[in-house]
């Protein structure tokens, strides 16, 4: 039964600062009083004066918070003692004694008495759990039991230990034999709060080194939806080396099985190294490629020492709409490059008055040109590059359907020679305003962020190998980059300024060129025609742009997947896109079924479907793998065609990888608890020392305000009432 002592003051603010404000308020109202109601007689004004003091103590007595000691008893728990045992993956490493951190854990216990070597009974008042990335009790005997947990979750395995405590139950203390790997990234404290909250201390005993084990890891961390043929394709992948520093790694590249490149990577001291191959395809195709990295002797896990991927490599020629409404040098040597280029079917429409131009098509033999109306026809193109001048020949509707081709469709756009002309859509799609032009000399040179473009790479090799670039006629005055703006290369001259910007807008890109003067690269006499440097680096733009896009060049309908590697656990992500084309046109596509197959095994199906009604030829899906290993996604398209998407499931364990014993992290956990770290030395003693301490039944004491009461509230309000209608009755303001 609750028994309640005398009011004592609980302040909010500290009392001093509460005298101060009394000082405060008291002599203010004492003065205004005063001197604002001077003319009323004496009773009247201190009748006011007393209303208006009781009001600023009620407001004082409030902040003093006067509050009643209240005493509970508390009845005498019944008391356990719980035992918990770490079975994840890293208490499997060997380096205790020559015996597993589990095989040593659990020895502990028998010689503890706490389990039995056969059997399953335990002592009276113990309990013993398991727990890995949560916490149950062991069902069975203890030399059953499989250290096989995925991962370690302390906060989530402590609090269901806690939660499993029945009502009237309590626990004299939490021993924990473990290595101390968490995963789950909760600050320990607040893990140990919730055993201080429960009057129950944690103790932990260590097992296992604090070195870190030998075990090399691979990823790839390049991919594109899609490669042309002949084109350079770099295939890039992380390597990480624990415990293996200053040591040669063997790296294989393997081509669907077969090795086709082997270098040495050097480890110094770095957490990550990467690991680079450039691969050719001739032939269209999808194509396996894995990096593989021979074994290290002493190995810790040897499964993630390869990582593989998919190069989806097509012949189909890409679809470039070129449209100049000022024509200049630079358009003429620009369509000619394109025309000469076997990857790209190239139409240029080039205006010679307001509303009228003439047309050049490398494919003379389809249908009459018409410039696109709206954005499905624009999305008939892979690319369009902008000259001048473009909004003499292009009403406001047809560009902001180009716009909205960038925006909801991927589009590609280049503004080839800087403002492409007036209108809000074309403002909104340049990465930045260009100003004047400047006629003076100037020579590109790559930034940081375009160190990886591969035009600025093609730029950089052409520097080393043939002679220097020409330099540049002229360079335009640049305003601020908007959001998401890089600039992949600047004019250098008298000043620096961005030359190449790109940006994403949307779901597609644009690229804006604030430079004249690049057709003069098509002079090199050590280059052969159609092999220049304005032909190379036009050629890798349009390709590096183009390959970031959802929809196949060529294609009516696009089949994708997000990645080509993904980690077990995780989703990949599926879409299907349909564009506009000649010809005939198949029925809508509304929605498509996807057969899932694993290692040549049927495995589910799954629809794509549109994620919303604006959605028009797009589908989207995803799926979860539950097996680690190569998986195939097949489509069946409307046009009767079939894709397939092929992609590797891997899994990440690192609790085989990341086996050093955090110590620290157990520390922090037990002293926030009120318990400490063990030596498994300790844990009998410290065993029966908590099991032989008394039960303590006693009283709970807690802090209750005595004034949050509804007559408080009312006799302070009724005070304040009469307070304004008196001054209110007797004249005053």
């Amino acid at each position: 039964m609750t028994a309640a002592g005398p009011l004592i003051l609980d302040p909010l603010v500290p009392v001093p600062l509460v005298g101060l404000l009394a000082l405060l308020l008291g002599g203010l109202t004492l003065w205004v009083y005063w001197l604002t109601s001077a003319r009323l007689t004496r009773g009247r004004r201190v009748t006011l004066l007393a209303f208006r003091l009781l009001l600023v103590l009620g407001v004082l007595l409030l902040l003093l918070q006067p509050s009643r000691v209240l005493t509970d008893p508390r009845a005498a728990d019944t008391k356990v003692t719980l035992v918990a045992l770490d079975t994840s993956r890293s208490m499997r490493q060997i380096d205790v004694d020559g015996r597993s951190r589990f095989d040593a854990a659990r020895r502990l216990l028998w010689d503890a008495g706490v389990a039995p070597r056969s059997g399953s009974a335990t002592p009276e008042h113990i309990r013993l759990l398991r727990f890995d990335a949560d916490a149950g009790p062991v069902a069975g005997p203890l030399d059953q039991l499989v250290p096989d947990g995925a991962t370690t979750r302390f906060h989530q395995s402590i609090q269901t230990m806690l939660g499993s405590l029945a009502t009237g139950e309590g626990a004299d203390a939490l021993f924990l034999l473990t290595d101390g790997h968490d995963f789950e990234l909760i600050n320990a404290a607040q893990t140990a709060l919730a055993a201080r909250a429960r009057r129950v201390p944690i103790y932990a005993i260590p097992f296992g080194g604090d070195r870190p084990v030998r075990d090399v890891s691979v990823r790839i961390t390049s991919y594109q939806p899609f490669h042309y043929v002949k084109q350079t394709i770099k295939i890039n992948a992380a390597i990480r080396p624990l415990g293996a520093p200053y040591e040669t790694l063997e790296v294989v590249l393997l081509r669907e099985g077969r090795e086709a490149a082997r270098r040495n990577v050097v480890v110094r001291d770095e957490a990550l190294v990467n690991a680079e191959f450039e691969v050719t395809e001739p032939a269209p195709g999808q194509f396996e490629y894995a990096v593989r990295i021979t074994p290290l002797t002493g190995e810790a896990e040897t499964a993630n020492n390869t990582a593989t991927t998919y190069l989806n490599v097509i012949d189909r020629k890409l679809r470039v709409l070129v449209i100049e409404g000022r024509p200049y040098w630079d358009t003429t040597f620009l369509q000619r490059a394109l025309r000469r280029n076997d990857k790209l079917e190239v139409d240029l429409a080039a205006g010679y008055a307001k509303g009228r131009f003439h047309v050049v098509r490398t494919d003379a033999e389809r249908e009459a040109f018409k410039l696109p109306a709206n954005d499905e026809a624009w999305n008939a193109y892979d690319a369009v590059i902008l000259g001048q001048s473009v909004d003499q020949l292009l009403s406001p509707a047809q560009l902001a359907g180009l716009e909205s081709f960038v925006d909801r469709l991927g589009g590609v756009v280049i503004f080839a020679r800087g403002d492409a002309g007036e209108g809000e859509a074309l403002a909104r799609l340049q990465p930045l305003a260009w100003g004047e032009t400047r006629r003076e000399s100037a020579t590109l040179k790559t930034s940081q962020d375009g160190r990886s473009a591969p035009p600025l790479r093609v730029l950089a090799a052409a520097a080393e190998g043939e002679a220097p670039p020409p330099p540049l006629l002229g360079v335009r005055r640049a305003g601020e980059p908007k959001p998401l703006a890089a600039t992949l290369a600047l004019a250098s001259g008298d000043n620096d300024f961005p030359a190449l910007v790109h940006r994403r807008y949307g779901a597609g890109q644009v690229l804006s060129v604030g430079v004249d003067g690049l057709w003069r690269w098509a002079f090199n006499a050590r280059s052969e025609l159609g092999n220049t440097l304005f032909d190379r680096f036009w050629d890798q733009t349009l390709l590096w742009l183009v390959n970031s896009r959802d929809v196949a060049p060529g294609a009516r309908y696009t089949f994708r997947a997000s990645t080509a590697n993904v980690l077990l656990g995780e989703k990949i992500h599926l879409r299907v896109i349909e564009r506009e084309m000649d010809g005939p046109r198949p029925p809508p596509l509304r929605s498509l079924a996807l057969e899932v197959s694993h290692e040549g095994r049927p495995l589910e199906r799954l629809t794509a479907l549109p994620r919303s009604p604006e959605d028009k030829g797009r589908l989207f899906t995803e799926y979860l793998p539950q097996r680690p290993g190569p998986h195939r996604i097949e489509a069946r398209l409307p046009d009767g065609s079939t894709q397939v998407v092929r992609f590797n499931v891997f899994e990440e364990n690192a609790e085989t990888v990341e086996v050093a014993t955090d110590t620290a992290y157990l520390r922090r956990l037990t002293e926030a608890s009120g318990g400490r770290v063990l030596r498994p030395d300790e844990f009998a003693a410290t065993l029966q020392r908590v099991r032989a301490a008394p039960v303590s039944s006693g009283t709970d004491t807690r802090l209750e305000p005595a004034w949050p009461r509804a007559w408080v509230f009312w006799v302070l309000g009724l005070v304040g009432a009469l307070d304004w209608y008196l001054r209110r009755r007797w004249g005053l303001a």
